[in-house]
């Protein structure tokens, strides 16, 4: 995908050394002209070795610079840090205001996508297929996203769980085994109480199915399998709420993998919940 090089840097810039946001910096500021330099002309533009550039594109999740460089090079025109963190100001109109949030809303949707991939998506949802039990774990904020991952997936034949209270979902981690599988949602992957309840789905050999904005967060880093959520930053403390749009498309994007493989099934469960919800209607 077109974002992908520049939406993998932010994912990862919150956990880079000083020089490899430098690096960084250098690279949102001008992301085309990036793209068409090779490892010694970048090296010199920064003001860095070769070496620092080499690791730097390891570091932001690719095998090598030649990767990360084509990948950066399929960036388009216009795209670069400024537009990545607009900002409402208190003198916008509330129409601009409003427009504002929708596009960041957008860019977090076009993020999040640019770095989905086709293999990982069928290892996970091959994973969700074959489990005993579907579990989801999101507190705080992330339990928006986790209660709407357990409400599409009643829709399937799939055993399916969630529970809201931090104490409860230990319990029910403690439950599970390698036959289950766990959807985990953390916007920072740090969250205290979250990295608990993963310990301990790690100890029954749970595999796990990470859900969070940072690449090297300890959620990130432990999990078994990871989808990033990005979203373009209005403000130091705004990013977590436009996040949550991309956490949930990557779930409804799970969702539909997994309701389309398992077919007949669905429909015969999506036919007997709109029955039961139809009765309480009349």
């Amino acid at each position: 995908m077109a974002q992908s090089a520049i939406s993998s840097i932010r994912s990862y810039y919150p956990n880079l050394s000083k020089l490899h946001q430098k690096i960084a910096d250098y690279i949102f500021a001008q992301p085309q002209m990036a793209g068409e330099l090779t490892i010694n002309e970048l090296a010199e533009k920064v003001g860095v070795s070769t070496a620092s550039i080499s690791r730097f594109a390891k570091a932001v999740g690719y095998s090598s610079f030649r990767e990360f460089s084509l990948d950066l090079a399929n960036v388009p025109s216009g795209v670069n840090r400024s537009s990545m963190f607009k900002k409402v100001k208190p003198d916008d109109t509330p129409k601009e205001m409003a427009e504002k949030t929708f596009q960041a809303m957008i860019d977090a949707l076009i993020s999040t996508q640019s770095l989905l991939h086709n293999d990982e998506l069928e290892k996970m949802s091959n994973h969700i297929l074959k489990c005993r039990q579907l579990a989801f774990f999101g507190l705080g904020g992330s339990s928006v996203a986790a209660l709407d991952g357990y409400h599409k997936f009643l829709r399937t034949s799939i055993n399916s769980e969630y529970y809201p209270d931090f104490d409860v979902q230990l319990m029910q981690a403690a439950k599970m085994d390698e036959n289950d599988c766990a959807i985990m949602i953390s916007h920072s992957g740090e969250n205290q109480q979250t990295l608990t309840v993963l310990k301990q789905l790690h100890n029954n050999h749970v595999p796990v199915i990470a859900i969070t904005s940072f690449g090297r967060s300890s959620l990130a880093q432990r999990a078994d399998m990871v989808l990033l959520s990005l979203a373009d930053q209005m403000s130091t403390t705004s990013d977590s709420m436009y996040t949550l749009i991309a956490q949930l498309a990557m779930i409804d994007s799970l969702f539909t993998i997994v309701a389309v493989k398992l077919s007949n099934k669905t429909e015969a469960v999506m036919n007997r919940v709109k029955e039961a919800i139809d009765q309480t209607r009349t």
